[in-house]
């Protein structure tokens, strides 16, 4: 046997091993995947990375016919309107997201709602292109295993909302107190409205920006219902139409779906001169002249000091009390009219 060949024995032997290991970890995942058709779910990677983090996890597992119809309409509206349409992935939105990418637009998410669900079950987030190609492979396979309706029950279970909150029935307690089959339209709407970034925005209070995408998944809820862009998930049992909400604008054709609104820019750093405050409130007023009065230089002292001369150590005269003169002091005794007393006679001769 040459060095060569002897040189090439341990890295054959690890190379051997880790397609080994590769191979068993391939078959581990689709065993496990295919187990979950009937077992429910025990929990996500993102859950244990969130509950290392220091945050409580609170999640209710629920059965699909337990949760709000417009819930499933509105994440359907919200993140993957062909969900009944492709297998796992969506040519079309990669395509598109590709397409807006090159054009030098803001990059947008392509996952379908069962990529989004594989990524969870089955990785982690983060980890790039590998992690990726991963969960297009799992999605493919969990669509065809699993079939629309068990993806979407397991996709409603596992799904993030914000503080340690997992799925929807946990969710809906958390942000409504309520069970996730009394969502209404409103509550489905806002809860399906922060998918995207369910720590970064509220539901409770929404803010502008929130409400108003709510308001456009409303309308495009109505789409999905009204043209069956969800009967994968419910079959025969498919609720009927959405008729329009009293007061609320008037919804597009149902052969438009109305795109969501872009996301705001976040603010920018105040880190340049202070914005001028309008001249009506008084108090401003008075503040600004106080400033310019005290920014103002100091006058030129024109005229040179007197020079300091010696001290005066001579002693300061003595004050007399009125009344007083100088001279020998009187000590004979007074009365207490201050009249003097009158000469003693002289004693007689004995």
């Amino acid at each position: 046997m040459t060095d060569r060949s002897v040189g090439k024995g341990p890295l054959r032997l690890w190379v051997g091993r880790l397609v080994k290991l590769a191979a068993g970890l391939f078959v581990a995942l689709h065993l496990y995947a295919v187990a979950l058709i009937f077992l429910p779910v025990p929990g996500t990677i993102l859950m244990v990375q969130r509950a290392a983090g220091g945050e409580m996890i609170r999640r209710d597992m629920t059965p699909l016919e337990d949760i709000s119809p417009y819930l499933v309409s509105a994440v359907i509206a919200a993140e993957d309107t062909r969900f009944c349409e492709h297998h796992g992935i969506d040519p079309e939105a990669i395509e598109k997201a590709i397409d807006e990418y090159q054009r030098g637009k803001k990059a947008r998410g392509a996952s379908t709602i069962t990529q989004q669900t594989a990524k969870n079950i089955f990785f982690w987030n983060g980890g790039g292109a590998p992690r990726k190609a991963g969960d297009m492979w799992m999605a493919t396979f969990i669509d065809h295993a699993w079939g629309k309706r068990r993806v979407m029950e397991v996709y409603l279970n596992v799904a993030e909302w914000g503080d340690g909150i997992f799925g929807a029935e946990a969710a809906a307690q958390a942000r409504f107190g309520k069970s996730a089959a009394k969502l209404t339209e409103r509550e489905a709407a806002l809860l399906a409205a922060v998918l995207p970034s369910p720590n970064k925005w509220r539901v409770d209070p929404p803010g502008p920006y929130v409400s108003k995408r709510a308001g456009t998944l409303q309308a495009r809820m109505r789409v999905v219902r009204n043209q069956g862009l969800d009967a994968c998930v419910f079959g025969e049992a498919r609720p009927v139409p959405l008729p329009p909400v009293k007061g609320a604008p008037t919804p597009p054709p149902l052969e438009v779906m109305p795109d969501l609104p872009p996301e705001p820019e976040p603010l920018p750093d105040v880190t340049g001169p202070e914005s001028e405050v309008g001249t009506n409130d008084p108090l401003n007023d008075v503040l600004d002249a106080a400033d310019e009065s005290f920014s103002q230089a100091a006058p030129d002292v024109t005229e040179e000091p007197e020079p300091f001369g010696e001290p005066d150590l001579s002693p300061e005269p003595e004050v007399q009390a009125p009344g007083e003169t100088t001279g020998p002091v009187d000590l004979r005794p007074r009365n207490d009219l201050g009249v003097e007393p009158e000469p003693l006679a002289d004693d007689p001769p004995q």
